[in-house]
């Protein structure tokens, strides 16, 4: 059960949070400060804000149900996107932010043109709500277990808490907050982890007593053609995912190209990280905790609450309550990245160019506040549908919406970068071709109808993979077969047209460099939250003073951000020595 001190510590959070928002709000005078921090934010800050987006309560519910269930499997979507966020430093991160535009779909814009622009606005849309929707949901599994209410309260009453801390500050108060997010993430993930490893005997020990068909593959898996068709496929899913125009906002914000690349590298190191880190706990969980529906009659799927049922027995009271926190943070980090980025693609490619095209920066700050809220409530509304649905797991639901709904949409955001001879139209033709794609191998050439003509009967697991399987690899050579085959109609612009794809590509290769030396933004950024870490720090640890309190957990986690936090106030102090200027080329 939650305690008192569970209580204060999730208390002890929002209220950090808040006071993170407030300190960067009056860093915001235009619309690419709100929207991008005016491109002048570090590596670190950008990286884990990078790594947080992507992540989600889902990693602690839907992804560790399934290393509950069927053990090592789910470690591969950690470790690819690791590999996705490598490919982006050595490849993409610095080209994003070369492109020197507030909004990803500005990007399209140059690329492929007005109608592009338009198709790319409303789909971006659709798809964050998808993707926004479903964080909720993880997050409201452990919301509901720990406090015992129904899941549908916990979504709308947790919905409301991101929807007011969003609203409250821009790119600045958003990427500040995934930081300190970010510092308590790793710490839990730590803590967490070394008492599961204690309490387990070893990795050997949960790999032997673990209670399926294979460890490595799982449950239901007859036919090992499948597993490693679904491995590759997951792969390609995260590569072109992690890689397409749609992520590159918190590149955009890198203060020059070198920043942007450092940010990608540290997302990736942090990905590896958690790739052992999140998932032993629920693994260990599978050979302790058998009775999970038992010990969370309100959720309709228990093996989502196997990492919460770890933190619960045997981190101490208090540690529950920060790993909630945690798990907080994990989906405010990713639907306020959703909420923001979709808010400026909202304003900046449908309301100024549509609308408004007069409006003054103001305006069109009023009116992103104005969106971030019926964004909200779009999101929340969603989520309560979605967890009504009967018979699949919040980790299937995540999967399968990526690979019908996403895919279609990263292709020409990927490929775009890198092929010039390409026909404006090639961008929308793809995504209404890709679309067209998922359709027919979900409905039609799907796993059934694999089976059927085979003569061959699959299991249920296999038959979820299989709904992974075809339409990813589908895309994966069909739709980015199409999205190349547009080469063939491809004529050479004129006049304006032709300026704006010289422009696109000629910034796509140009670098941005920042002045040399420690500018008044980077000592800025390391004060402020060097301060805010060092209060969390210290929070924490005080909370190992209380009474009845085993301390070691608490001085692991407080430990870290209160060193973190020095070292980033200390590094602070550095003499001015750069213009607090945007990088050159900006």
């Amino acid at each position: 059960m939650i305690t008192s001190y569970d209580i204060g510590a999730i208390a002890f959070y929002f209220i950090l949070m808040i006071g993170v928002t407030f300190a960067f709000r009056k860093q915001i005078t235009d619309t690419s400060e709100y929207f991008r921090g005016g491109g002048k934010m570090l590596w670190w800050m950008c990286g884990s804000s990078a790594f947080m987006s992507t992540f989600s309560a889902w990693t602690f519910s839907g992804a560790a149900g399934k290393a509950y269930v069927d053990g090592f499997t789910v470690v591969f979507i950690m470790l690819f996107n690791a590999a996705a966020y490598l490919v982006c430093s050595l490849l993409v991160a610095h080209r994003f932010r070369q492109l020197r535009v507030i909004t990803p779909v500005q990007a399209i814009r140059q690329r492929f043109g007005k109608t592009s622009e338009q198709v790319f606005t409303w789909f971006k849309i659709v798809s964050a709500l998808n993707t926004g929707a479903l964080s909720l949901i993880a997050v409201s599994v452990f919301m509901s277990a720990v406090i015992g209410v129904d899941q549908n309260i916990t979504i709308v009453g947790t919905g409301a808490v991101i929807i007011f801390m969003t609203f409250l500050g821009g790119s600045w108060a958003v990427i500040a907050s995934d930081f300190l997010q970010a510092l308590l993430i790793i710490a839990v993930s730590i803590v967490t982890f070394v008492f599961a490893y204690n309490e387990s005997g070893g990795f050997m020990e949960v790999v032997n007593n673990f209670p399926a068909e294979s460890f490595m593959m799982g449950n239901g898996i007859t036919y090992t053609e499948i597993f490693l068709l679904w491995v590759g496929a997951i792969f390609l899913q995260r590569v072109i995912g992690v890689n397409s125009l749609s992520q590159s906002i918190r590149f955009l914000s890198a203060k020059d190209s070198v920043h942007a690349r450092k940010a990608a590298m540290l997302a990736a190191v942090l990905f590896l990280f958690g790739a052992v880190m999140w998932f032993f706990p629920p693994m260990f969980a599978a050979v302790k905790y058998s009775n999970l529906s038992e010990m969370y009659p309100t959720l309709r799927n228990a093996a989502d609450a196997s990492y919460l049922a770890v933190v619960q027995d045997l981190l101490p009271a208090g540690m529950v309550g920060l790993v909630l926190a945690a798990m907080f943070a994990a989906t405010m980090s990713s639907l306020d990245s959703q909420i923001n980025g979709c808010s400026a693609t909202i304003v900046k490619n449908f309301y100024v160019p549509i609308i408004r095209p007069d409006s003054s920066e103001q305006e069109q700050l009023s009116v992103s506040r104005i969106v971030t809220i019926a964004f909200g409530v779009g999101i929340i509304l969603l989520a309560l549908f979605f967890n009504q649905l009967k018979g699949i797991s919040l980790f299937q639901l995540m999967v399968t919406s990526m690979a019908l709904v996403h895919m279609p949409m990263f292709v020409p955001q990927l490929f775009g970068i890198f092929a010039r001879k390409i026909p404006d139209w090639a961008a929308w033709g793809t995504l209404v071709f890709g679309v067209v794609i998922s359709i027919l191998s979900s409905s039609f050439i799907n796993a059934q109808w694999f089976s059927e003509v085979l003569g061959i009967t699959y299991s249920r697991r296999e038959m979820a993979d299989l709904g992974v399987v075809i339409p990813q690899l589908a895309h994966a050579i069909l739709t980015v077969g199409f999205f190349f085959s547009t080469r063939f109609f491809y004529k050479e612009p004129v006049g304006v047209r032709k300026q704006e794809l010289d422009t696109f590509f000629n910034n796509v290769e140009r670098p941005v460099v920042a002045p040399e030396g420690t500018s008044a933004e980077d000592n800025m950024q390391r004060k402020y939250l060097g301060i805010m870490s060092m209060i969390f720090g210290g929070g924490v640890l005080a909370m190992g003073m209380l009474p009845g309190v085993t301390m070691t957990a608490f001085v692991i986690t407080g430990g870290f951000m209160l060193v973190t936090g020095y070292l980033l106030f200390y590094s602070s102090r550095l003499p001015t020595t750069a213009p607090a200027s945007l990088a050159v080329g900006n």
